[in-house]
C-alpha cells in the first residue's frame, strides 16, 4: 500500500462525535438557507426595479455564484428606485406640471392669481371684464363670452 492510500483510510476511520456532526450539519444547513435567501431576495429586489430579463438573470446569477461579495456588488450596481417609485414620481411630476399650467398669472406682475379674481390682489391690474350681454366675468384675452357667445 502507498502512503496516500494509508492517509485516506486514516481519514475515513476517524471517529467523529455525534455532537460535532450535528453542529457541522446545523452550520451547513444555516449556510445553505442563507445562500438561498440571498438569491431569492436579489431576484425579488431586481424584479421590482427593472423589467429587463437579462439584468434580472445576471443579478441573480451574480449573487448565486459569489454569495456575499456578489450581493455587495449587486447593491452597488442596482437601480436606485423601484418601478413603483418611478411611476409615483412621474405621476407627481405630471400633477405638478398640470397644476402649473392651470394656474392663472397676472399679465403685469406675473404672480399667481385665482381664476375668479377680477383684479390682481398684488398690483391691482384688471384681469376680467363683465360681459355686456349676460354679465359673466370674461378674461380680457377672450374674444367671446363662454356663456352667451357674444
Amino acid at each position: 500500500m502507498s502512503p496516500f492510500s494509508d492517509a485516506i483510510n486514516f481519514l475515513f476511520n476517524i471517529s467523529i462525535s455525534p455532537e460535532f456532526r450535528l453542529l457541522v450539519a446545523c452550520i451547513g444547513a444555516y449556510l445553505v438557507a442563507f445562500w438561498l435567501s440571498l438569491i431569492i431576495w436579489t431576484f425579488r429586489d431586481i424584479s421590482a426595479r427593472t423589467r429587463d430579463v437579462i439584468a434580472i438573470a445576471l443579478s441573480t446569477l451574480l449573487v448565486a455564484v459569489f454569495t456575499i461579495p456578489g450581493c455587495l456588488l449587486y447593491l452597488l450596481l442596482r437601480p436606485k428606485q423601484t418601478l413603483a417609485e418611478g411611476y409615483e414620481r412621474s405621476l407627481e411630476e405630471e400633477y405638478l406640471l398640470a397644476d402649473i399650467e392651470d394656474a392663472e398669472v397676472c399679465p403685469a406682475c406675473k404672480r399667481r392669481v385665482e381664476r375668479e379674481f377680477m383684479f390682481c390682489p398684488h398690483c391691482r391690474t384688471k384681469l376680467r371684464r363683465d360681459c355686456e350681454t349676460c354679465g359673466t366675468p370674461v378674461s380680457l384675452r377672450w374674444a367671446a363670452c363662454p356663456t352667451c357667445g357674444r
